[in-house]
């Protein structure tokens, strides 16, 4: 069968290994068929360094009594190894943030609830352009006319669990001018609905080092996941990619100034998208492994190879337990469904969007779940 091409609602995701335990609450101003990411676990208003909300002022001391107005304010604030707890509300206006943290002190932004909301106000630059090194941005709904949604710069930073979309350009989008970027994981985000061409993504990253994991992108106008320029050595596994007219996933570059190679591809399900589900194209370097990948239903069910590996790859039905075009189904794997068990062991998280540790049985199964 061939699924349909008019997704309509978010799915999915949930977190790392830090929250395992916790469960979302739904909230009652979301639409019934929408499944939202999980969110992370926010700390304390007394343990936040510094406190962000609706009602603060960027004059006041940042503490929960006294909090800030704008997140770019306790960006400015901030020392490495601080908290900024973002209180939940709708946030007008691009965000800017340029504090480093350290490897042993990482800054973090997170949000308080999934309804804390970034909306940006448009323009040639992201709703939210991050340049800081050793960042963590957690827990955001990002929005807005923007050429790009959550826009980083900053190597060693980690964008995780946030819910990107219906941006102009790029949902997700790592790159600064000389492609210098460096070790940047995008963990469990959902993106959709981004692009106004062929050339816009749902994640498109352009780093070497790092992990693209656990994410669902759909419903975007060019490619759910592209890995362009001088992207190398990354893992690109366990994500869900579907509807996608110009394809799944794409692995290249467009000169041999920077070529894409020594990434490992596995784990991925890639389902009714343009093209090939997943293509290597253009100079894409040496070395780049594509391991047991599911396709169905893309307009053609085959890795497009230029010169990497391919091994494992199955075609078939996934098996959800209840497929729905509008995303109100259930995108857990039935249990006859041929991505049990059969992915590949070396991947980088051990945590499934469910929050069940991997392997759950004898192997690691393929996809965003873990039955």
């Amino acid at each position: 069968m061939r699924y349909g091409r008019t997704i309509t609602a978010a799915l999915v995701v949930a977190a790392l290994a830090a929250c395992a335990q916790e469960s979302p609450e739904p909230s009652p101003q979301r639409p019934p068929n929408s499944v939202y990411p999980a969110p992370p676990t926010a700390p304390a208003l007394d343990a936040a360094a510094l406190v962000v909300a609706l009602d603060g002022d960027d004059a006041a001391e940042g503490t929960a009594a006294a909090p800030l107005r704008t997140i770019d304010a306790a960006a400015g604030r901030a020392q490495p190894g601080d908290t900024i707890l973002v209180r939940a509300g709708t946030y007008e206006g691009d965000v800017r943030t340029a504090a480093s943290g350290t490897e042993s002190q990482r800054i973090t932004f997170i949000a308080e609830s999934p309804d804390t909301r970034i909306v940006g106000v448009g323009g040639t630059d992201g709703a939210w352009e991050n340049e800081g090194a050793y960042v963590d941005i957690v827990g955001f709904d990002i929005t807005g006319p923007n050429a790009d949604g959550l826009y980083n710069k900053g190597s060693q930073a980690r964008l995780m669990r946030n819910r990107v979309h219906g941006i102009a350009g790029n949902c997700i989008y790592v790159q600064n001018e000389d492609y210098s970027v460096t070790d940047v994981d995008v963990l469990s985000n959902v993106t959709f609905d981004c692009g106004e061409d062929k050339l816009d993504h749902g994640i498109y990253v352009t780093h070497r080092g790092g992990r693209v994991a656990n994410n669902i992108s759909y419903g975007n106008t060019g490619y759910g996941i592209q890995c362009w320029h001088a992207c190398n050595s990354l893992a690109i596994v366990n994500n869900l990619v579907f509807n996608n007219p110009e394809g799944g996933i794409v692995v290249g570059a467009d000169d041999d100034e920077y070529e894409t190679g020594n990434s490992l591809i596995a784990n991925n399900i890639v389902v009714d998208n343009g093209r090939e589900g997943i293509r290597e194209t253009g100079e894409s370097g040496d070395g780049n492994r594509f391991v047991n990948n599911l396709l169905w239903g893309n307009d053609r069910d085959a890795i497009q190879i230029n010169g990497g590996d391919e091994a494992g790859t199955i075609v078939a039905d996934p098996q959800f337990v209840n497929f729905a075009a509008d995303g109100s189904g259930d995108y857990r794997l039935a249990p006859t469904s041929p991505a049990i068990d059969t992915g590949e062991p070396e991947v980088a998280l051990r945590f499934a969007f469910d929050r069940a540790p991997r392997p759950q049985s004898q192997g690691f199964d393929v996809g965003p779940y873990e039955q």
